[in-house]
């Protein structure tokens, strides 16, 4: 079954995971800077960036408690209209779409960058794609249950970048916040690290499957801090080696980072692969999240019995697939629409949504 419907799956422990997983994707592997409007204490955006994400996690949790309902969707269908609630959940699946598809193209570049340099693209992507639709078959069960597994994949990083920021190349003369720009272009430049905590949004989808004794906000606030304080160091490693003006021209400051500082170890000469691949599996646990959140939107608007559940997951791949081969490279597509629409997507609409339901009454929650 493709979308189980059964509630009470998950505990805690899951819950955090999923959030983290679905959180540190593309914020690691392109940290410190990723987009064209930056300034030098990145550092400093990407702890402010996770502060609105703080207050989306507080405000959904208040509309849970005040309706005693965790599917916010089918919460917000009640006390909607439905030329209110298809638009929005029109716009918030072709914009899942849209996200999905960003992180495939970044993973494009990276391999070609980094791992595959003389192989094409398409061969890549079609075995990427293929791995993608066949997992996202399996559902939300196993895909959680992957996720919770390859965790410690994610501790060896944070560990790792824990250590590095005992090298000898660091230096804390990089690292003083510079405050040399208006507050309209610290705000401008603050987009590209908001949309680092996006990920959150599949939470919405995945909260109707938890255990009823969760504790939903400790959770998911707790992972997203964990989130924060690895864009924070990885942040202030890379700065603090190669400094504001050299990391402005690196694909991957952390990638680079790792290559320079093991470099004359023998034992560690590739860790640089070891990391990638680390990375490049975080990147297929957050598409399938992605993907089986899309699928969920997909059904919500257009139902569909148990035998034909596989028909979103086939259409969503199909999707991404074919856009990504017909799309230029990832380096040559400019990031501020992105950026713009991850805030909307993930974090303006929702907080107005919850802030809606919060005004409304819960007998008319009831009534519906």
């Amino acid at each position: 079954m493709i979308l189980e419907k059964n509630e009470n799956k998950f505990g805690n422990w899951e819950l955090f995971v999923f959030t983290y997983s679905s959180t540190i994707v593309l914020g690691l592997i392109f940290l410190p800077y990723i987009s064209d409007a930056e300034i030098r204490s990145a550092w400093l955006k990407v702890m402010i960036g996770v502060v609105p994400y703080i207050l989306f996690l507080y405000l959904l949790f208040k509309v849970i408690k005040k309706f005693n309902q965790r599917d916010i969707f089918k919460t917000f269908d009640h006390l909607s209209t439905n030329w209110v609630y298809y638009p929005i959940m029109f716009y918030l699946f072709v914009s899942t779409l849209y996200s999905i598809f960003w992180g495939i193209k970044s993973l494009a570049i990276v391999i070609q960058t980094y791992l595959l340099q003389n192989t094409e693209q398409w061969i890549v992507m079609t075995v990427f794609f293929i791995v993608l639709w066949v997992s996202a078959l399996y559902g939300i069960t196993a895909i959680t249950r992957v996720v919770v597994l390859m965790f410690i994949c994610d501790i060896v990083v944070v560990i790792t970048v824990v250590i590095l920021i005992f090298s000898e190349e660091f230096k804390w003369i990089n690292i003083p916040p510079v405050f040399t720009v208006d507050i309209f272009t610290f705000m401008k430049s603050s987009l590209s690290e908001m949309t680092r905590y996006g990920g959150i949004i599949a939470l919405l989808s995945f909260l109707p499957l938890l255990k009823k004794d969760t504790n939903i906000f400790k959770s998911t606030s707790s992972a997203l801090l964990l989130v924060m304080v690895m864009y924070t160091l990885v942040s202030l490693i890379t700065l603090g080696t190669f400094g504001y003006e050299q990391t402005l021209t690196l694909l991957s400051p952390l990638t680079a980072l790792i290559q320079t500082t093991y470099a004359d170890v023998a034992l560690f000469e590739r860790l640089d692969l070891f990391f990638l691949t680390i990375w490049i599996w975080a990147l297929y646990k957050a598409a399938m999240i992605y993907v089986w959140f899309a699928a969920d939107l997909f059904q919500r608007v257009i139902p569909l019995n148990e035998k034909k559940e596989w028909i979103p997951i086939t259409v969503i791949v199909g999707i991404i697939s074919v856009i990504t081969m017909i799309t230029p490279s990832f380096v040559n597509l400019k990031w501020e629409p992105y950026n713009i629409n991850m805030v909307i997507y993930t974090l303006a609409l929702p907080i107005v949504l919850f802030v809606y339901m919060l005004l409304r009454k819960k007998q008319d929650f009831s009534e519906n």
